[in-house]
């Protein structure tokens, strides 16, 4: 981090140009479309990663004209991996960035039971990962397999394996029928070179990297996209302000204090100044960074208060339907594997937007959804809302 010096500086902007500079960031305008494969990793970055299971879904809202291919082309040649960083979640990042999240992350993992990232390593650790590094890469029942034919008396196989993940021996090597490949740090193909830095410097790398991706968020944002508590969150804030690599930021209707990066500063103030109209209409997936960075707040901001589906529900996909800077309602979308429908078995609309042109809109992105999956649309009317 470069020293700057404290900054008292405290601007106040309207919503509606944070909403702006928010979709321009997550490059869901027009103007900040990828257009080419070679745009995959540089949106991939810019919006802060894809949450694996929706990618697909996902970079289809992200670029115009966009290909299966592209992404794969990236995947396979280790330019995209997946790990668990962000509050836990599976996502996919640039290998060059992946150091960073990992370790920034790592006291989340160590909080999280179903993750348990060790404090240190013990003697059958060592041993797993020398069959990792002889072996690898391998998936989790080929290591579990290896491991127990060497060491029978041992039945931890599969959470050693867990262990030296989270504690950052070992890391994902894209997969092999689906299944996740495992191999040392040091046999990688991904660039994952990094300099020596502490967890702290980490943590501010990825408080810098979610107001690069967001511009001004709280305290309470910030942690609820990290993973962090809100005092964690605070702690390296206020590190960051007393160096001048953030400033306070005050938004119209919002009581609490935002923080934006100084380096922003100049293209919020552009955007205060020249606000464009906006009618694009996109269908969001679950884990949309949108929803994953504004979600305690979507209702205040966005206009409408989406809520993540539970897997109780049954539901796969409640999709947010973003029109400018509005959502403007959801729908849950069934689109099984098997099936060569997509069909919205429910679908609503706040009810000053349920227009022609907006439905019409809505229905257009919904038919772009189908076509990329193979699919027909099963279309229904709207409950106003």
């Amino acid at each position: 981090m470069r020293q700057r010096g404290p900054s008292d500086l405290y601007e106040a902007y309207s919503i509606e140009a944070v909403k702006e500079f928010v979709l321009r960031r997550l490059r869901l305008t027009p103007s900040t479309l990828g257009r080419k494969m070679e745009d995959v990793p540089l949106v991939v970055r810019s919006i802060g990663g894809l949450q694996h299971g929706g990618h697909e879904i996902e970079l289809l809202n992200w670029f115009e004209g966009y290909r299966s291919e592209w992404f794969d082309h990236w995947y396979k040649n280790y330019t995209l991996i997946e790990g668990h960083v962000l509050r836990g979640a599976l996502r996919i990042v640039t290998a060059d960035e992946y150091p960073y999240f990992f370790k920034a992350t790592r006291s989340v993992a160590r909080r999280r039971r179903y993750q348990n990232c060790p404090a240190s390593l013990r003697g059958d650790h060592k041993l797993a990962l020398d069959i990792v590094d002889e072996h690898g890469p391998l998936t989790h029942s080929e290591f579990k397999e290896l491991f127990r034919g060497s060491y029978p008396q041992k039945s931890r196989a599969g959470r050693l394996l867990l262990d030296l993940y989270n504690y950052g021996e070992v890391a994902r090597m894209g997969r092999k029928k689906q299944r996740p490949l495992y191999h040392t740090i040091g046999k990688l193909p991904y660039r994952l070179d990094v300099p020596p830095i502490t967890e702290e410097d980490t943590r501010e790398w990825l408080l810098m990297k979610s107001l690069s991706v967001y511009g001004p968020l709280t305290a309470r944002d910030i942690a609820h996209w990290v993973g962090w508590n809100v005092n964690e969150a605070r702690e390296t804030l206020k590190d960051l302000l007393e160096i001048g690599e953030i400033v306070k930021v005050r938004i119209e209707g919002d009581c609490e204090t935002n923080y934006l990066r100084a380096d922003d500063v100049p293209f919020l103030n552009s955007l205060a100044e020249d606000l464009p109209e906006n009618s694009f209409v996109r269908v969001l997936f679950n884990d949309d960074s949108l929803l994953l960075g504004y979600y305690p707040r979507l209702g205040d901001y966005f206009g409408y208060p989406w809520r993540y589906p539970q897997l109780s529900e049954g539901v796969s996909w409640r999709a947010a339907l973003l029109r400018g800077r509005e959502i403007i309602g959801d729908a849950v979308v069934e689109m099984y594997a098997g099936s060569r429908e997509l069909r919205l078995r429910s679908f609503s609309v706040r009810r000053e937007f349920a227009v022609p042109g907006v439905l019409s809109g809505v229905e257009e992105e919904f038919s772009r959804h189908a076509a990329f999956q193979g699919k027909s649309l099963v279309m229904i009317g709207p409950e106003l809302v």
